[in-house]
């Protein structure tokens, strides 16, 4: 009795092998780039094929990936002093693989940025072209983007079966009833009461939702296989940021005033300190002396406010001169201070402020907070201006 069930359970194991070595096998050419050949389509065409690979070896459609099979399309022509992708010798590749069915194509940029990859199936026994498939790549589709892409196109070539196991879903909500939901860029489902269900490929996806009169919003979402996940988008009203667009341009020409103004008062100052000063030559009207008795100096102390003070003979009008450029630099000084202070307010309302929590802005107003900047007013007993700082 125990021969028998060892026989029967050795049967069983040998039909189960039979089952599955019976499958048909299919191998997958790495994609070859034609036309403008960089890293970025470098890139893409690797992604594409490791996508369709990946999509084979799951192993739940009608064909298992051949052993050994992952080879390029370009190295596999050159050993056979192939000039073409033509059925005879791409029957003689797929032969030399062991492979009942070969899986090939060409990638190529197209004219707005992105790519096309031609696909073909080539049955090996009948050396017969089977198939063939044109893949529209975006140009801004990332790595995950590509491989989903590649796992599609792998079940419209080969009919890969069920695919749910590779497959998550993302429930989009909106605080818009209407609206439509872009998957890379790529039109896919439209808002109804402020909500959209996807089903997409497990991977990263760039999601963006737009709807009339507000402004378009756009996260990255990561999709996990057999999960359900929900992202919220917050869309602003069209006007809403009308008021950081009016405080922009008031710091842009605060600004500006503030350089002037400060670039006016520390021209004057200087001509005034280091220059006119020495030039006076206007003495006292009653002929004081100074204590070296000899007649005191005129100095720019004697000015009363950008004229001179009645105790001062000015003839030569030097004095006048002097205190003219004082009050000059004295008034700009204090503009470009007051101005500077405009300058820091508009700053701070149109880069700084922070807009109503729960807005996906807010988040956006606390990363630009990290970049600092000031405007600060600098008086001292002979200097008036303003000091501008940026930094990263």
């Amino acid at each position: 009795m125990r021969l028998v069930t060892i026989i029967a359970f050795g049967l069983v194991l040998l039909f189960g092998a039979a089952r599955a070595d019976a499958k048909p096998k299919v191998a997958i050419l790495g994609i070859e780039v034609t036309g403008t050949i960089d890293q970025v389509s470098t890139g893409v065409a690797h992604d594409l094929t490791e996508g369709l690979r990946s999509r084979a070896r799951q192993g739940n459609g009608p064909y298992l990936l051949a052993p050994s099979s992952e080879r390029e399309l370009i190295d596999e022509k050159v050993l056979k002093n192939c000039d073409s992708e033509g059925p005879l010798c791409m029957s003689d590749i797929g032969k030399d693989i062991v492979t009942d069915i070969l899986v090939y194509g060409k990638l190529e940029k197209t004219d707005n940025g992105g790519y096309i990859a031609k696909l073909h199936v080539l049955d090996v026994a009948k050396k017969k072209h089977e198939k063939q498939l044109d893949v529209v790549i975006p140009k801004v589709a990332s790595t995950d983007a590509v491989r989903a892409i590649a796992k599609k196109a792998y079940g419209d070539l080969l009919g890969g079966g069920s695919t749910s196991a590779g497959l998550g879903t993302l429930v989009v909500e909106a605080n818009a009833d209407t609206g439509t939901v872009f998957v890379d860029d790529d039109q896919k489902e439209s808002l109804v009461d402020g909500k959209s269900r996807l089903t997409l490929s497990e991977g990263r996806y760039r999601i963006a939702v737009e709807s009339p009169g507000l402004r378009r919003k756009e996260k990255v979402v990561m999709i996990t296989a057999g999960e359900v996940s929900t992202e919220s988008f917050e869309l602003s009203s069209r006007s809403s940021g009308s008021s950081g667009n009016v405080w922009k341009p008031v710091f842009g020409v605060s600004l500006a005033a503030t350089a002037i103004l400060g670039g006016i008062s520390f021209g004057t100052f200087v001509s005034w300190k280091f220059f006119k000063v020495d030039s006076i030559s206007a003495t006292y009207a009653d002929g004081r002396l100074g204590k070296d008795g000899k007649p005191a100096k005129v100095g720019d102390g004697d000015c009363v406010g950008s004229g001179v003070s009645a105790d001062v003979d000015d003839t030569g009008g030097t004095l006048a001169d002097v205190c003219s450029t004082r009050q000059i630099n004295i008034v700009t000084g204090i503009a470009a201070g007051a101005v500077g202070l405009v300058t820091v307010g508009a700053a701070y309302m149109a880069f700084f402020r922070s807009p109503k929590e729960g807005t996906r802005s807010a988040s956006r107003s606390k990363k630009a907070s990290r970049t600092q900047f000031a405007v600060t007013p600098v008086f001292t007993e002979h200097t008036q201006g303003a000091l501008v700082q940026f930094a990263w």
